[in-house]
Protein backbone atom coordinates (compact mmCIF):
# COMPACT_ATOMS: atom_id res chain seq x y z
CA UNK A 1 0.00 0.00 0.00
CA UNK A 2 2.99 2.79 1.05
CA UNK A 3 4.18 1.56 -2.42
CA UNK A 4 1.24 2.39 -3.99
CA UNK A 5 1.15 5.79 -2.73
CA UNK A 6 4.29 6.25 -3.47
CA UNK A 7 3.98 5.55 -7.15
CA UNK A 8 1.01 7.83 -6.99
CA UNK A 9 2.69 10.87 -5.29
CA UNK A 10 5.54 10.14 -8.23
CA UNK A 11 3.09 10.35 -10.68
CA UNK A 12 1.79 13.48 -9.21
CA UNK A 13 4.91 15.38 -9.06
CA UNK A 14 5.75 14.57 -12.76
CA UNK A 15 2.08 15.91 -13.45
CA UNK A 16 2.52 19.42 -11.62
CA UNK A 17 5.65 20.08 -13.74
CA UNK A 18 3.32 20.68 -16.60
CA UNK A 19 2.21 23.78 -14.82
CA UNK A 20 5.59 24.95 -15.70
CA UNK A 21 5.66 24.65 -19.57
CA UNK A 22 4.73 27.08 -21.69
CA UNK A 23 1.99 26.43 -23.97
CA UNK A 24 2.15 22.66 -23.41
CA UNK A 25 -1.58 22.27 -24.51
CA UNK A 26 -1.18 23.41 -28.21
CA UNK A 27 -1.21 21.04 -30.00
CA UNK A 28 -4.06 18.88 -27.99
CA UNK A 29 -1.41 15.73 -29.21
CA UNK A 30 1.54 17.77 -27.35
CA UNK A 31 -1.25 17.93 -24.47
CA UNK A 32 -2.35 14.14 -24.22
CA UNK A 33 1.53 12.82 -24.87
CA UNK A 34 2.98 15.02 -22.20
CA UNK A 35 0.19 13.87 -19.65
CA UNK A 36 0.13 10.34 -20.98
CA UNK A 37 3.99 9.96 -19.79
CA UNK A 38 3.67 10.36 -16.01
CA UNK A 39 0.62 8.53 -15.66
CA UNK A 40 2.56 5.07 -17.15
CA UNK A 41 4.89 5.54 -14.52
CA UNK A 42 1.36 4.48 -12.09
CA UNK A 43 2.70 0.64 -13.42
CA UNK A 44 6.55 1.11 -13.21
CA UNK A 45 6.93 -1.49 -10.32
CA UNK A 46 5.18 -4.49 -12.01
CA UNK A 47 5.65 -3.42 -15.63
CA UNK A 48 9.20 -1.68 -15.82
CA UNK A 49 10.41 -2.82 -18.99
CA UNK A 50 6.70 -2.24 -20.36
CA UNK A 51 6.52 1.25 -18.76
CA UNK A 52 10.14 1.87 -19.95
CA UNK A 53 9.19 1.64 -23.59
CA UNK A 54 5.70 3.66 -23.70
CA UNK A 55 7.38 6.05 -21.70
CA UNK A 56 10.73 6.06 -24.48
CA UNK A 57 8.17 5.99 -27.33
CA UNK A 58 6.04 8.87 -26.26
CA UNK A 59 8.88 10.72 -25.66
CA UNK A 60 9.61 10.47 -29.10
CA UNK A 61 6.91 11.44 -30.18
CA UNK A 62 7.12 14.46 -27.79
CA UNK A 63 9.74 15.66 -29.74
CA UNK A 64 8.61 14.71 -33.39
CA UNK A 65 5.43 16.71 -32.88
CA UNK A 66 7.41 20.08 -30.94
CA UNK A 67 11.44 19.22 -30.85
CA UNK A 68 11.88 20.44 -27.27
CA UNK A 69 13.29 19.36 -23.78
CA UNK A 70 10.72 19.67 -21.25
CA UNK A 71 10.35 18.82 -17.61
CA UNK A 72 7.97 16.44 -17.66
CA UNK A 73 10.52 14.24 -19.36
CA UNK A 74 12.22 13.34 -16.27
CA UNK A 75 9.40 10.38 -16.59
CA UNK A 76 11.80 8.75 -19.07
CA UNK A 77 14.63 9.01 -16.07
CA UNK A 78 12.10 7.59 -13.51
CA UNK A 79 11.38 4.85 -16.24
CA UNK A 80 14.67 3.43 -16.95
CA UNK A 81 15.28 3.94 -12.73
CA UNK A 82 12.54 1.68 -12.12
CA UNK A 83 13.87 -1.09 -15.04
CA UNK A 84 17.23 -1.00 -13.13
CA UNK A 85 16.08 -1.60 -9.85
CA UNK A 86 13.07 -4.05 -10.16
CA UNK A 87 13.62 -6.28 -13.29
CA UNK A 88 14.96 -9.13 -12.43
CA UNK A 89 17.89 -9.32 -15.18
CA UNK A 90 20.06 -6.98 -15.35
CA UNK A 91 20.60 -7.07 -19.10
CA UNK A 92 17.50 -5.38 -19.06
CA UNK A 93 18.59 -2.62 -17.01
CA UNK A 94 21.97 -1.78 -19.30
CA UNK A 95 19.38 -1.72 -22.35
CA UNK A 96 17.25 0.81 -20.38
CA UNK A 97 20.22 2.47 -19.84
CA UNK A 98 21.34 2.50 -23.68
CA UNK A 99 18.04 3.97 -24.71
CA UNK A 100 18.01 6.53 -22.17
CA UNK A 101 21.75 7.74 -23.78
CA UNK A 102 19.22 7.71 -27.34
CA UNK A 103 17.01 9.80 -26.01
CA UNK A 104 19.69 12.11 -24.54
CA UNK A 105 21.40 12.53 -27.98
CA UNK A 106 17.95 12.94 -29.45
CA UNK A 107 17.10 15.60 -26.88
CA UNK A 108 20.24 17.49 -27.62
CA UNK A 109 19.91 17.67 -31.23
CA UNK A 110 16.36 19.10 -30.67
CA UNK A 111 17.61 21.93 -28.73
CA UNK A 112 20.62 22.31 -31.40
CA UNK A 113 18.25 23.38 -34.02
CA UNK A 114 16.25 25.72 -31.05
CA UNK A 115 19.54 27.06 -29.81
CA UNK A 116 22.87 26.11 -31.10
CA UNK A 117 23.67 24.25 -27.77
CA UNK A 118 24.04 20.74 -28.19
CA UNK A 119 27.29 20.28 -26.28
CA UNK A 120 25.71 21.72 -23.34
CA UNK A 121 22.46 19.94 -23.25
CA UNK A 122 24.45 16.76 -24.10
CA UNK A 123 26.56 17.05 -21.71
CA UNK A 124 23.97 18.16 -18.96
CA UNK A 125 21.11 15.13 -19.52
CA UNK A 126 23.87 13.18 -20.05
CA UNK A 127 25.67 13.57 -16.61
CA UNK A 128 22.23 13.49 -15.09
CA UNK A 129 20.90 9.81 -16.65
CA UNK A 130 24.36 8.29 -15.65
CA UNK A 131 23.79 9.67 -11.93
CA UNK A 132 20.64 8.10 -11.82
CA UNK A 133 21.62 4.88 -13.35
CA UNK A 134 24.54 4.21 -10.87
CA UNK A 135 22.12 5.55 -8.36
CA UNK A 136 19.27 2.74 -9.39
CA UNK A 137 21.83 -0.03 -9.84
CA UNK A 138 23.35 0.66 -6.16
CA UNK A 139 19.84 0.73 -4.58
CA UNK A 140 19.94 -2.70 -6.65
CA UNK A 141 23.12 -3.96 -5.22
CA UNK A 142 21.62 -3.25 -1.90
CA UNK A 143 18.41 -4.58 -2.12
CA UNK A 144 19.56 -8.25 -2.96
CA UNK A 145 22.38 -8.18 -0.74
CA UNK A 146 19.69 -7.45 1.85
CA UNK A 147 17.34 -10.13 0.21
CA UNK A 148 20.48 -12.45 0.40
CA UNK A 149 20.75 -11.69 4.28
CA UNK A 150 17.25 -12.43 4.85
CA UNK A 151 17.46 -15.94 2.89
CA UNK A 152 20.78 -17.10 4.80
CA UNK A 153 18.92 -16.31 8.19
CA UNK A 154 15.74 -18.26 6.79
CA UNK A 155 17.94 -21.19 5.75
CA UNK A 156 19.63 -20.89 9.29
CA UNK A 157 16.46 -21.18 10.68
CA UNK A 158 15.17 -23.77 9.07
CA UNK A 159 18.26 -25.75 10.00
CA UNK A 160 17.98 -24.98 13.47
CA UNK A 161 14.55 -25.72 13.34
CA UNK A 162 15.36 -29.20 11.84
CA UNK A 163 18.11 -29.95 14.15
CA UNK A 164 15.79 -29.31 17.13
CA UNK A 165 13.47 -31.83 16.08
CA UNK A 166 16.49 -34.53 15.38
CA UNK A 167 17.59 -33.69 18.72
CA UNK A 168 14.15 -34.17 20.12
CA UNK A 169 13.83 -37.67 18.35
CA UNK A 170 16.77 -38.81 19.49
CA UNK A 171 16.41 -38.08 23.17
CA UNK A 172 12.82 -39.53 22.91
CA UNK A 173 14.32 -42.48 21.09
CA UNK A 174 16.88 -42.81 24.20
CA UNK A 175 13.63 -42.32 26.75
CA UNK A 176 11.92 -45.27 25.04
CA UNK A 177 15.41 -47.39 25.52
CA UNK A 178 15.39 -46.67 28.94
CA UNK A 179 11.46 -47.36 29.60
CA UNK A 180 11.81 -50.60 27.87
CA UNK A 181 14.29 -51.35 30.39
CA UNK A 182 12.30 -50.36 33.55
CA UNK A 183 9.00 -51.69 31.93
CA UNK A 184 11.12 -55.00 30.93
CA UNK A 185 12.30 -55.63 34.31
CA UNK A 186 8.35 -54.99 35.96
CA UNK A 187 7.14 -57.50 33.76
CA UNK A 188 9.61 -59.94 34.38
CA UNK A 189 9.38 -59.75 37.93
CA UNK A 190 5.54 -60.18 37.78
CA UNK A 191 5.74 -63.41 35.37
CA UNK A 192 8.45 -64.75 37.84
CA UNK A 193 6.22 -64.35 40.90
CA UNK A 194 3.19 -65.21 38.78
CA UNK A 195 4.87 -68.82 38.09
CA UNK A 196 6.28 -69.30 41.70
CA UNK A 197 3.42 -68.83 43.30
CA UNK A 198 1.32 -71.20 40.75
CA UNK A 199 3.90 -73.44 41.88
CA UNK A 200 3.22 -73.16 45.86
CA UNK A 201 -0.77 -73.07 45.04
CA UNK A 202 -2.22 -76.69 46.04
CA UNK A 203 -3.17 -78.51 43.75
CA UNK A 204 -7.36 -78.40 44.41
CA UNK A 205 -7.12 -74.61 43.78
CA UNK A 206 -7.56 -74.55 40.22
CA UNK A 207 -8.98 -71.48 39.80
CA UNK A 208 -6.64 -69.48 41.43
CA UNK A 209 -3.97 -71.51 39.37
CA UNK A 210 -5.44 -70.64 36.23
CA UNK A 211 -5.86 -66.93 37.06
CA UNK A 212 -2.43 -67.08 37.95
CA UNK A 213 -1.21 -68.82 34.78
CA UNK A 214 -3.38 -66.27 33.06
CA UNK A 215 -1.28 -63.54 34.32
CA UNK A 216 2.17 -65.17 33.58
CA UNK A 217 0.73 -65.67 30.03
CA UNK A 218 -0.31 -62.22 29.52
CA UNK A 219 2.63 -60.85 30.86
CA UNK A 220 5.14 -63.21 28.66
CA UNK A 221 3.01 -61.78 25.81
CA UNK A 222 2.97 -57.97 26.51
CA UNK A 223 6.86 -58.24 27.14
CA UNK A 224 7.09 -59.85 23.58
CA UNK A 225 5.03 -57.25 21.85
CA UNK A 226 6.84 -54.49 23.37
CA UNK A 227 10.20 -55.57 22.40
CA UNK A 228 9.41 -56.14 19.00
CA UNK A 229 7.50 -52.76 18.89
CA UNK A 230 10.42 -51.30 20.47
CA UNK A 231 13.31 -52.96 18.46
CA UNK A 232 13.38 -50.05 15.74
CA UNK A 233 14.57 -48.01 18.45
CA UNK A 234 17.77 -49.87 20.56
CA UNK A 235 20.81 -48.89 18.86
CA UNK A 236 23.59 -51.41 17.74
CA UNK A 237 25.67 -50.17 20.82
CA UNK A 238 25.47 -51.49 24.23
CA UNK A 239 22.92 -50.61 26.39
CA UNK A 240 24.42 -49.38 30.39
CA UNK A 241 21.69 -51.78 32.48
CA UNK A 242 22.90 -50.74 35.57
CA UNK A 243 19.50 -49.13 37.32
CA UNK A 244 20.84 -45.70 38.38
CA UNK A 245 19.44 -43.15 40.73
CA UNK A 246 19.90 -40.06 42.80
CA UNK A 247 22.08 -41.79 44.84
CA UNK A 248 24.26 -41.64 41.74
CA UNK A 249 24.92 -37.82 41.32
CA UNK A 250 27.66 -37.57 44.03
CA UNK A 251 29.68 -40.64 42.39
CA UNK A 252 29.10 -38.87 39.30
CA UNK A 253 30.13 -35.15 40.36
CA UNK A 254 32.94 -36.96 42.29
CA UNK A 255 34.27 -38.37 39.07
CA UNK A 256 33.77 -35.01 36.96
CA UNK A 257 35.45 -32.86 38.96
CA UNK A 258 32.36 -30.39 39.81
CA UNK A 259 31.82 -29.21 43.15
CA UNK A 260 28.42 -30.45 43.97
CA UNK A 261 26.11 -29.51 46.36
CA UNK A 262 22.41 -31.01 47.03
CA UNK A 263 19.87 -30.04 49.39
CA UNK A 264 16.91 -32.18 49.97
CA UNK A 265 15.41 -35.16 49.89
CA UNK A 266 13.47 -36.47 46.79
CA UNK A 267 11.72 -39.78 48.69
CA UNK A 268 10.57 -42.67 47.22
CA UNK A 269 10.35 -42.50 43.72
CA UNK A 270 8.96 -45.25 41.09
CA UNK A 271 11.55 -46.58 38.91
CA UNK A 272 10.79 -44.15 36.18
CA UNK A 273 10.90 -41.40 38.00
CA UNK A 274 14.15 -42.03 39.49
CA UNK A 275 15.64 -42.16 36.03
CA UNK A 276 14.49 -38.92 35.36
CA UNK A 277 15.70 -36.67 37.81
CA UNK A 278 19.09 -38.72 38.04
CA UNK A 279 18.82 -37.66 33.80
CA UNK A 280 17.86 -33.35 35.04
CA UNK A 281 20.67 -33.68 37.33
CA UNK A 282 23.31 -35.29 35.46
CA UNK A 283 22.25 -33.00 32.21
CA UNK A 284 22.63 -29.98 34.67
CA UNK A 285 25.76 -31.09 35.75
CA UNK A 286 27.11 -31.68 32.08
CA UNK A 287 25.66 -27.72 31.40
CA UNK A 288 27.63 -26.66 34.11
CA UNK A 289 31.07 -28.38 33.03
CA UNK A 290 30.67 -26.97 29.50
CA UNK A 291 29.55 -23.37 30.29
CA UNK A 292 29.91 -22.19 33.57
CA UNK A 293 33.81 -21.69 33.69
CA UNK A 294 36.16 -23.31 35.95
CA UNK A 295 35.51 -23.64 39.39
CA UNK A 296 31.86 -23.39 39.65
CA UNK A 297 29.47 -24.72 41.71
CA UNK A 298 26.26 -27.11 41.01
CA UNK A 299 23.25 -26.69 43.90
CA UNK A 300 20.43 -29.29 43.35
CA UNK A 301 17.39 -28.91 45.60
CA UNK A 302 14.78 -31.56 45.79
CA UNK A 303 11.58 -30.83 47.07
CA UNK A 304 8.63 -32.95 47.58
CA UNK A 305 5.25 -31.98 48.19
CA UNK A 306 1.53 -32.56 47.42
CA UNK A 307 2.53 -35.24 45.08
CA UNK A 308 5.05 -33.28 42.91
CA UNK A 309 9.20 -33.26 42.87
CA UNK A 310 10.85 -30.13 42.17
CA UNK A 311 13.91 -30.50 40.71
CA UNK A 312 15.99 -26.84 40.82
CA UNK A 313 19.29 -26.97 39.73
CA UNK A 314 21.57 -23.47 39.72
CA UNK A 315 25.38 -23.11 39.24
CA UNK A 316 27.19 -19.84 40.10
CA UNK A 317 28.26 -19.13 36.74
CA UNK A 318 31.77 -18.21 37.04
CA UNK A 319 32.43 -18.60 33.43
CA UNK A 320 32.36 -15.82 30.49
CA UNK A 321 29.36 -18.42 29.13
CA UNK A 322 27.40 -18.78 32.18
CA UNK A 323 24.48 -16.74 30.08
CA UNK A 324 25.08 -18.50 27.04
CA UNK A 325 22.20 -21.14 26.05
CA UNK A 326 23.52 -24.48 27.20
CA UNK A 327 23.66 -27.54 24.33
CA UNK A 328 20.59 -29.47 22.94
CA UNK A 329 20.46 -31.52 26.64
CA UNK A 330 17.75 -28.75 27.35
CA UNK A 331 15.55 -30.67 24.70
CA UNK A 332 16.21 -33.87 26.32
CA UNK A 333 15.58 -32.83 29.89
CA UNK A 334 11.85 -30.96 28.30
CA UNK A 335 10.91 -34.41 26.93
CA UNK A 336 11.53 -36.34 29.85
CA UNK A 337 9.57 -34.00 32.10
CA UNK A 338 7.21 -33.68 29.11
CA UNK A 339 6.53 -37.42 29.70
CA UNK A 340 5.31 -37.67 33.18
CA UNK A 341 3.03 -34.31 32.42
CA UNK A 342 5.55 -32.05 34.36
CA UNK A 343 6.84 -28.33 33.67
CA UNK A 344 9.63 -27.62 32.63
CA UNK A 345 12.32 -24.35 32.26
CA UNK A 346 15.78 -22.85 32.07
CA UNK A 347 17.36 -19.80 31.88
CA UNK A 348 20.24 -17.43 33.13
CA UNK A 349 19.68 -16.06 36.36
CA UNK A 350 19.62 -12.76 37.23
CA UNK A 351 22.80 -13.06 39.77
CA UNK A 352 24.91 -15.37 37.09
CA UNK A 353 24.60 -17.95 36.29
CA UNK A 354 22.17 -20.84 34.74
CA UNK A 355 18.97 -22.31 36.45
CA UNK A 356 16.92 -25.61 35.57
CA UNK A 357 14.02 -26.23 37.12
CA UNK A 358 11.83 -29.30 36.92
CA UNK A 359 8.38 -30.21 38.18
CA UNK A 360 7.32 -33.80 38.04
CA UNK A 361 4.28 -35.27 38.93
CA UNK A 362 5.61 -38.93 41.71
CA UNK A 363 3.96 -41.49 43.13
CA UNK A 364 5.07 -43.83 45.91
CA UNK A 365 7.64 -46.31 45.01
Amino acid sequence: MRARLFDIGVTACVLALLYLERDFARPPALAAILVAMPLTLLFRRAYPVPVALVVCGLAIAQLAVRPAVRMVDVAALIAMYSVVKYQPRLVWGIVAGAGAGIGVLLAATAEHHNAGNFWTVFAVLGAITVAAWVTAFSVRTRLLYVASLEERAATLQRERDHLARLTAADERAAIARELHDVIAHGLSVMIVQADGAAFTLDPSAAQARQALDTIAATGRDALTDMRRVLAVLRGPGTLDRRRVGLADVAELAAASGLTLRVEGEAGPLGAAEELTAYRIVQESMTNTLRHAGAGATLTVRLERCDGRLTITATDDGTGSDASGEPGHGLVGMRERVAMHGGTFAAGPRSGGGWEVRAVIPVTTA
